[in-house]
C-alpha cells in the first residue's frame, strides 16, 4: 500500500477505501466545488457516487487514485491518470479538496506529493492539468507546486450554459 506524505502534519495521500464513502460524499456534494469540476462530477453528489466511484475507479487503479486524508479522514480527491499511445509518458492531474480545508496549502501539498509519486514510480516524464481560466484558487495551488502554464484555450469549455476559457499547465521530470 502506498502512502505519500507531505510537508503537513497529518495530511497524507492514500489509498481510498469503501468507508471513505460517508466523508467523500459529504464534502464533495458542494456546489463550490462541482462549478469547477467536469460534469461528470455529479451534483448534488451522493453516497451511492461516492461508493461507486470509489469501488470502480478508485481501488482497481491502485497507485494513481489518492484519498487526501486529514487526521484520519478523506477530505478529498488527488489522482494521475497515466496517458497512452504517443502520450503514455504523461499523466493528466485531478483534484478537489473539502471547501472548509480552503487556503491552507493542503492541495499544493498534496499536487506537490503526487507530482514527485508520478516522476519517481510511474515512469511518467509529464504531468500536466487543465483548470478554468475563472478558478484563481487551482491556478494558484498548481502555480505554487512548479507547474507552468502552457496553453491558453479560448472558449474551450462550457459548464451552466456558460462557455468558458481553459487553462493548461504542466511540470517536466527534473
Amino acid at each position: 500500500m502506498v502512502v505519500l506524505k507531505t510537508n503537513i502534519d497529518e495530511l497524507v495521500l492514500r489509498p481510498f477505501k469503501v468507508e471513505d464513502a460517508e466523508s467523500y460524499s459529504r464534502y464533495a456534494n458542494n456546489y463550490n466545488i462541482w462549478k469547477f469540476m467536469r460534469d461528470e462530477f455529479p451534483h448534488p453528489y451522493t453516497y451511492y457516487h461516492a461508493v461507486e466511484y470509489i469501488n470502480d475507479v478508485c481501488i482497481p487503479n491502485k497507485g494513481n487514485y489518492f484519498a487526501i486524508d486529514y487526521q484520519g479522514t478523506a477530505i478529498g480527491d488527488i489522482h494521475i491518470e497515466k496517458q497512452t499511445d504517443i502520450l503514455r509518458l504523461s499523466g493528466f492531474l485531478g483534484y478537489w479538496l473539502a471547501e472548509e480545508f480552503w487556503g491552507k496549502g493542503f492541495v499544493t501539498e498534496a499536487v506537490k506529493a503526487i507530482t514527485g509519486h508520478a516522476f519517481d514510480n510511474l515512469g511518467l516524464n509529464r504531468v500536466f492539468a487543465r483548470v478554468f481560466a475563472n478558478n484563481a484558487g487551482s491556478i494558484r495551488v498548481l502555480e505554487k507546486a512548479g507547474y507552468e502554464r502552457e496553453g491558453y484555450f479560448k472558449n474551450a469549455i462550457i459548464k451552466e450554459g456558460v462557455i468558458l476559457d481553459q487553462l493548461q499547465y504542466a511540470i517536466l521530470k527534473p
